[in-house]
């Protein structure tokens, strides 16, 4: 039986790779027809949809209580930032679209914005300080990884990220700051075991069964992190699921996921980096908007409890589907005017950072 409103799939196809320096991250079209083939299979009635600068008449012509939109878009113009404005365009025509709201998205354009929230509401995360200048004298606790503020996917780091003195600090901080242009993101490094976390839900919230991550070829494990190369190169690490964790420890996690995936302002589905110390979880990386492909962690996860892709989505699109609306309004945002959008969002996220500091 078919579902009581229509699916549009929406993504931006992939630039060439020969037009970008970056790995794409955006869907790619094979990978959208499975999203597709998958939906339909659930039962949905769908269409994909691709993003161009005809967009919003295209999504004009749908009612917005008749339709959810899947969202597939993942960064822009396949850029490390993760964040595209195709959210503030779907929320100014009123559709329901799964995952996290703009606003949330627009936060984590700027990770020090999620890292002041968990800390205002008492979540564990490692101390931080974000550098935009080289003179790190004051920062004292080694070894400490420096991260982009700005970027998302692990890119800028590289395996000189976990550093163990102020001279190697002060380095790979010019090095963000001159290759990547991006404030540095220094934080407490917490060494040891790492655990991905998957939840799903809104007023009700589930935590998939935990993974545990285990860098292979790490000359000390203790210090083993993912760098961008590690992130694309599965075969450099191994994962567990479930990860073997005692009862109790395993209770913690998920009581602070689910706190960190409200206070941040995840929405149907989100990830959550974390490692342990002393027995306490401390969040590394919420992810607002984590991959969703037929090879993503939450797939895997959601399928040690016998879902199969097509149902992981069916549930996502459902929790979007609750919030359809009917809303008309007369629009003036135009995609051709979304560099200027993603200029706005990126000015609003630093003031933002400023007062939550």
């Amino acid at each position: 039986m078919s579902e009581p409103y229509q699916i549009l799939i929406l993504y931006r196809p992939s630039y060439p790779l020969e037009q970008s320096e970056f790995l794409a991250n955006e869907a790619s079209d094979e990978t959208v027809q499975l999203v597709d083939k998958s939906l339909r299979k659930e039962g949905f009635d769908t269409r994909i949809i691709l993003v161009g600068e005809d967009i919003e008449e295209v999504l004009r012509r749908y009612d917005t209580a008749e339709t959810v939109i899947f969202n597939y878009c993942d960064g822009y113009h396949d850029g490390p930032k993760g964040y595209d404005p195709i959210t503030g365009l779907y929320e100014a025509l009123g559709f329901a679209y799964t995952g996290a709201d703009d606003e949330a998205l627009l936060q984590g354009l700027d990770k020090s914005i999620g890292k002041s929230q968990m800390m205002l509401h008492g979540i564990p995360t490692p101390a931080y300080r974000v550098f935009d200048h080289s003179n790190v004298g004051d920062w004292n606790l080694f070894p400490a990884i420096v991260k982009p503020n700005g970027f998302h996917a692990s890119y800028g780091i590289n395996q000189k990220a976990v550093v163990h003195s102020q001279q190697e600090l002060k380095q790979q901080v010019e090095y963000l700051l001159e290759e990547w242009q991006q404030s540095a993101l220094v934080e407490d490094f917490i060494g040891g075991q790492e655990y991905r976390v998957s939840v799903w839900g809104n007023a009700e919230l589930e935590v998939l069964p935990l993974m545990s991550v285990h860098f292979l070829q790490a000359d000390d494990p203790s210090l083993a992190f993912q760098d961008y190369d590690t992130k694309w190169d599965e075969s450099r690490m191994h994962f567990e699921i479930p990860a073997q964790l005692k009862p109790g420890v395993k209770a913690h996690i998920e009581r602070v996921a689910k706190e960190t995936f409200r206070v941040t302002g995840m929405r149907d589905y989100g990830g959550i980096d974390l490692r342990l110390r002393g027995g306490i979880p401390y969040i590394l990386d919420p992810n607002h908007n984590p991959d969703i492909s037929e090879v993503s962690y939450i797939v895997r996860m959601a399928a040690t409890l016998g879902y199969d892709y097509g149902e992981v989505l069916a549930r996502i699109v459902r929790l979007a589907a609750m919030r359809r609306t009917r809303h008309e309004i007369q629009l003036p945002l135009r995609v051709e005017i979304e560099e200027s959008v993603v200029v706005r969002a990126e000015k609003r996220s630093r003031r933002r950072s400023i007062t939550n500091r």
